[in-house]
């Protein structure tokens, strides 16, 4: 007779420890109500530690640096599509693009994307495609160039294979399929983003928060969509200011339309509505 596992419960003292530990690893608050949530994100990690108690894994955590990157993945969550918020993609090949080329800004030097927190790449390849189009249409004076960033290792490495089913790649749209999609010769409705855009691409692993991973970064246009929720005040500020620091005079931020007034800040001009320039 199998024996019946019983989940470990979650005691109030371990809520608070991994209350502090998700602001401070990740800049997540979470609602300390929220217990059904924390097992359910939290469970397979104590399995995988072969853990009992969520008292065991707090102690895990503090010694542990290689599982507080498991911890912030498991927190996190990826939800993305092609062409999410399309207005934006459309306002970029209508004037946006347009706008970064005037006065020569991005002359001699290519045009760079960042997917702030690109989760599986969906976000990033739909602002190529955009890029393609907008030169297909006769903006031909530019090279675009896309930088990924995300916490979770696992969604950077499954965004720099840009395999998908064919239920994730239903938001592209038709024109666009037959030039950026390569079917699977192996296995039906299997689709890879075309090794053109691929090479534009540079994925990587960063933190939001505290800018590790973000050296180098030097972008024309943000996306930082569907992120800022969940912070308070205080980590949307540092987030908000470590994406500033990296976006080129001129270019342009893109947050998700639920949290357009979070980006608010000095030098950051409103275009649309969740659009801004920076300005300063």
């Amino acid at each position: 007779m199998t024996q019946l596992q019983i989940a470990p419960s979650l005691r109030l003292d371990d809520i608070r420890h991994l209350v502090v530990m998700a602001k401070s690893v990740t800049g997540i608050s979470l609602d300390e109500t929220r217990t059904d949530f924390i097992a359910g994100r939290l469970g397979r990690r104590l399995a995988a530690n072969g853990l009992t108690d969520y008292a065991e894994y707090c102690r895990l955590l503090k010694s542990d640096m290689a599982e507080r990157v498991a911890f912030g993945e498991a927190l996190t969550t990826h939800t993305t599509s092609f062409f999410r918020e399309k207005a934006q993609y459309d306002w970029l090949l209508d004037e946006g693009l347009a706008e970064l080329q005037d006065g020569g800004r991005t002359k001699g030097r290519e045009t760079v994307f960042w997917s702030a927190a690109c989760s599986t790449g969906q976000e990033g390849y739909s602002a190529l495609m955009t890029a393609h189009a907008a030169r297909d249409g006769g903006l031909r004076s530019f090279e675009p160039r896309l930088v990924g960033t995300d916490l979770s290792r696992p969604v950077v490495r499954r965004a720099e294979q840009a395999v998908y089913a064919r239920g994730e790649t239903d938001g592209i749209p038709a024109e666009l399929r037959p030039r950026f999609l390569l079917s699977s010769k192996k296995s039906t409705g299997i689709y890879r983003i075309v090794p053109e855009l691929r090479t534009q691409s540079t994925w990587r692993n960063a933190n939001l928060v505290t800018g590790h991973g973000l050296d180098g970064i030097a972008a024309d246009v943000v996306f930082l969509r569907n992120v800022l929720i969940y912070f308070d005040a205080e980590i949307r500020q540092r987030v908000i200011d470590n994406v500033y620091r990296r976006l080129r005079i001129g270019g342009f931020l893109m947050t998700g339309h639920t949290e357009a007034s979070h980006a608010r800040r000095a030098g950051l001009e409103l275009v649309r509505p969740s659009i801004y320039r920076k300005v300063a």
